[in-house]
């Protein structure tokens, strides 16, 4: 997933320091819904450490996972699509894994891993199912949601 609209308001604040837009918080919220609606629950997150990506999971995740239990991490701040490929793949004995982060490194790696050319808006959320493979992490795209265009399954 990547993080929610970050706000723009003030230009001197650093750029890991800045926090959502009221659109983002309202995407955020949004979300939420979402994943209540559909029942969807992550057995870990890991999150960048900036502001905008754990309001996001503030957010975003309430009542869905404990934000208490919210892996942040600084390495997942615009970390490169290498970096969160090999982070995947020492994941892969976990259930289900939600990450959260930044572009260009996130859909980067989506895309490669897919083989499919994507592009992770703000608060965008994909699902992605590794299949077997004895030399390389690779995924199916499962479904996605988007603030604008909701649910699409493929």
């Amino acid at each position: 997933m990547r993080h929610a609209k970050s706000s723009w308001d003030d230009l001197h604040i650093d750029d890991f320091k800045r926090p959502l837009s009221e659109r983002g918080l309202k995407n955020s919220e949004m979300l939420n819904a979402f994943l209540k609606s559909k029942k969807i629950s992550f057995d870990k997150v890991y999150s960048s450490s900036s502001v905008r990506t754990e309001i996001t999971c503030s957010v975003g995740l309430e009542g869905i996972h404990d934000f208490e239990k919210v892996t942040f991490l600084d390495d997942l701040y615009h970390a490169s699509a290498e970096h969160l490929e090999d982070f995947l793949q020492r994941k892969l004995s976990e259930e289900s894994v939600l990450v959260v982060g930044h572009n260009p490194g996130l859909s980067d790696v989506v895309s490669h891993l897919t083989h499919r050319d994507i592009y992770l808006r703000t608060c965008d959320l994909i699902s992605l199912k590794s299949k077997e493979n004895d030399s390389k992490l690779l995924c199916d795209l499962l479904w996605s949601w988007s603030p604008k265009k909701g649910f699409i399954e493929n």
